[in-house]
Order: C-alpha cells, then sequence, then structure tokens
C-alpha cells in the first residue's frame, strides 16, 4: 500500500496509510501514515468498538491537513484495548457436538442474532448459506461430493465456501457481545470446535490430494501456526 501511495500522490491523489507495522512505513516512506498500536489484521481497533474506530478514521483523515512535503509519521496515541483479551467475553455454548453440520446447525440462530445485532454480515461470497458451505466442504473429498452449483469451479467454491465458514463463526462468536482479541476467537474456533476440525482436515487432505489447484489454495485456508498444531497432532 505504501507504494501505491507514491504513484497516487504522483497523480495528484493524496493519500494517508493506517499501518500496522512500523518498520514498513519508515523504509517506504508514503506521504501521509499513521502508526496504530494493535495487532494485525485489525488497523482500526477491536471489532465492535465505534468510537474507537471513529477516532483511528479522524486522526487519519486529520494528517490530510498537514504538510506532506516531507514523509509524516505519526503515532496514534491511545493503547491497543483489550490487547491480552477480554477476560468477559464468553464463546456460544450449548453447541451440538455431535458432528460439524450439527454444530453449525446450533449455531445458526447465534449467528442471526449477531447479524441482527450488528446490522451486517459478511457471509455469502460462495453463493452458499452457510449450512450447505459446511455440507459443501465436509463432503468435499467424499466418492459423491455435493452438487456444485454453475457459475464457480469446484475448488473456488471450496475457498470461498471456507471463507464463508470462519465469518460465520467468527461472527456468530460476538453475538454477546464484547471485544474478544484475535487469539481467543483462534483458540476457540480451531482449538473447539467440529468445524474448525472439519477445516483442518480439509486443509490436510487437499495437500495430499496431488491436485495442483487444491494445493493452490490450501496454504492460505487455515492460519499456520494451527497447521503446524494440527500436523503435530496427527502424526
Amino acid at each position: 500500500m505504501s507504494g501505491l501511495a507514491h504513484y497516487f500522490e504522483d497523480e495528484g491523489l493524496a493519500t494517508v496509510i493506517v499501518a500496522l507495522i512500523r518498520e514498513h512505513i519508515v523504509s517506504m516512506r508514503p506521504p501521509r501514515a499513521l502508526w496504530v498500536p494493535f495487532e494485525l489484521g485489525r488497523p482500526f481497533g477491536a471489532p465492535g468498538d465505534a468510537g474507537l474506530q471513529r477516532r483511528v478514521l479522524q486522526a487519519a483523515l486529520d494528517l490530510l491537513d498537514r504538510d506532506a512535503a516531507k514523509p509524516l509519521l505519526v503515532d496514534f496515541d491511545e493503547a491497543a484495548p483489550h490487547a491480552a483479551g477480554d477476560p468477559d467475553w464468553r464463546s456460544p455454548e450449548g453447541l451440538d457436538g455431535s458432528s460439524a453440520l450439527a454444530e453449525a446447525a446450533s449455531l445458526l440462530p447465534v449467528w442471526q442474532r449477531a447479524c441482527k445485532r450488528s446490522g451486517r454480515s459478511t457471509v455469502g461470497v460462495s453463493g452458499l448459506e452457510p449450512l450447505l458451505a459446511v455440507e459443501y466442504i465436509e463432503r468435499f473429498h467424499d466418492a459423491e461430493p455435493m452438487a456444485n452449483p454453475k457459475g464457480m469451479a469446484p475448488v473456488s467454491r471450496a475457498r470461498f465456501a471456507i471463507d464463508d465458514i470462519k465469518a460465520f463463526y467468527l461472527e456468530a462468536a460476538l453475538a454477546n457481545g464484547g471485544y474478544p482479541s484475535t487469539l481467543q476467537l483462534n483458540d476457540w474456533l480451531w482449538g473447539e470446535t467440529r468445524v474448525g476440525k472439519l477445516l483442518l482436515d480439509f486443509q490436510h487432505r487437499a495437500l495430499g490430494a496431488g491436485d495442483k489447484n487444491l494445493n493452490l489454495i490450501a496454504g492460505s485456508l487455515v492460519p499456520a501456526e494451527r497447521t503446524i498444531a494440527f500436523n503435530a497432532g496427527n502424526r
């Protein structure tokens, strides 16, 4: 993004970078940058904290009023809230653990409540409803996989179905509010749910399937540290 900022500025478009990795900004020297002390993936802070997000955005936009004859790097002056996690957050309880599909079905009303609470959702890129996305992945390597709707190659559908499944679970995790850290959310999804184990197993089987298209997507489906832990536990 810092490189793009230079190109845009050369064309007369003012830019501001909200940066999570200070070393990159120091090295690339974009015209204007706001460094924020938040965890990776959260440049505007914790999800649901609209007040903090607004303050970050305002601080970034304020840089447009500053002289950027030389590269401008400003530190956001608020510490990362809930950096160690939210002790009051609780993961969804009472889920049906008999299978991944049953678990997802029991999570559905929780997710619907979360969507109503937030007024939005990012689920839907695969074109499948959440439970169908789980079933699609569950049956992908079977002798008789689930039928793939027209309009998307099977491997692409699998990639986006997994994106939808992860969004479905992580959005549901916020149904009761709170500001869980990424670590808290990942510990729950990958360590405590049947669906997390399903996705880890899918990646493991995809890497060993001898399909170059599956290999292309497999490495980006699961966080690296979760893959390492899963592989170590299956030796």
